[in-house]
This record gives structure tokens, C-alpha cells and sequence, in this order.
């Protein structure tokens, strides 16, 4: 929202739901925070995960999958912070938010043999491919999450040696770019799928 004040109330929105958001991290086998595709009054997860259409079961994935939104939250967090000019914000009270999304990715990145960072079995805003690897919008978001939070603990009296360990990984997530054609492969293998 371009409103400060709307902006404001929905940044708090998601700061009063963070234990949601961490109890939803740590079901998953996470660390941090995974903040829900479709929110409850208390955090929970709501997305529908079925839907019954001419008699058949068709399974609904995104409240499953489509986690880039934990990223969009920290996001929209760390926008208000610069556009409101309340950038104390990030290393204050918002703080805890950037620092508990940036440990859940931390914590759902693997790392290849190279060291390379990727982020398995995820769906990005396209919402016609499920469960496919190294999204470049779920991947670049989680880059820059991890930055942020890397950059409010350094503004503040946290972890230095975690925000070190955040920007190390942010440096190792593949994205899918290619410098010679300057375009970026929405997920690992979409360039070779059918037109």
C-alpha cells in the first residue's frame, strides 16, 4: 500500500502473527519464521488444500508451496521502513521479523556439491507450475531477505557472525540469471519445456 498508515497496520498485522509464523516454520521442520499463503485472524494457514469441481478432487498447492510470501513479507516490512522515512523500524521493532524469515530460509536452502544454494519443490507466482526447483522469484526474494536481515542485526546489538553466515548464503543462491542474455529462467529446467 502506497498509504503509510495502511502500510503500517499491515506490517503490525504480521508482526502480532510472527509465533504463527514460527510454529508454522518449525512444523515444517524449519527454523524462523513461514509466514501463510492465506492468513486466519491468528495466523493460520487457511489456504484451501482441495477443491471439488464436476465431481473430482483437484488438489489446491499454493498454501503448500508458494512459501516466496514469507519473503514478500519482510519485504513490505523493510519498504514501509524506507518509504515512511521510520527506518530505525528495521533495526527496532521489525527487527525480529526480518531476522526470523531470513533464518527460515536459511534454514530451507540446500547446498549442492559446489556449495551452491538452491530451494527445492516450491511454486513462484506462476502459479501453472508446481513444485519445481530453484524458482527466480522465490530465490532473488530470499537473496534479498537474507541481506536485509543481515544488514538490521548489523544495525542493532544481534548476531554478527549470523548475519555474516545470511549474507554468505545469499551470495551461493542460484537464480537462474544469465549475464549473456541478461534473462533470468523462471525455475531450473523452464527454458527446456515445451512452447
Amino acid at each position: 500500500s502506497m498509504d503509510p498508515a495502511m502500510a503500517k497496520a499491515m506490517v503490525h498485522y504480521r508482526l502480532r502473527r510472527l509465533s504463527a509464523a514460527q510454529a508454522a516454520a518449525q512444523a515444517a521442520g524449519r527454523r524462523g519464521a513461514r509466514f501463510p499463503w492465506e492468513s486466519a485472524a491468528d495466523g493460520d494457514d487457511v489456504t484451501p488444500t482441495v477443491v471439488h469441481l464436476s465431481g473430482q478432487s483437484v488438489p489446491i498447492r499454493t498454501g503448500q508451496l508458494e512459501e516466496h510470501v514469507t519473503a514478500d513479507v519482510a519485504w513490505s516490512l523493510a519498504h514501509y521502513a524506507e518509504w515512511s522515512g521510520d527506518r530505525a523500524f528495521l533495526t527496532g521493532a521489525g527487527r525480529p521479523l526480518l531476522a526470523e524469515t531470513a533464518r527460515y530460509w536459511a534454514s530451507r536452502c540446500r547446498l549442492d556439491r559446489q556449495g551452491r544454494a538452491h530451494i527445492d519443490g516450491i511454486m513462484g507466482p506462476d502459479e501453472y507450475h508446481e513444485s519445481v526447483d530453484d524458482n527466480a522469484y522465490t530465490n532473488v526474494m530470499a537473496r534479498w531477505n537474507l541481506r536485509a536481515a543481515a544488514d538490521a542485526v548489523d544495525g542493532g546489538s544481534g548476531d554478527e557472525q549470523e548475519a555474516q553466515a545470511w549474507r554468505d548464503l545469499a551470495e551461493r543462491i542460484v537464480d537462474g540469471y544469465d549475464p549473456a542474455t541478461g534473462r533470468y529462467e523462471q525455475f531450473a529446467g523452464y527454458f527446456g519445456l515445451e512452447s
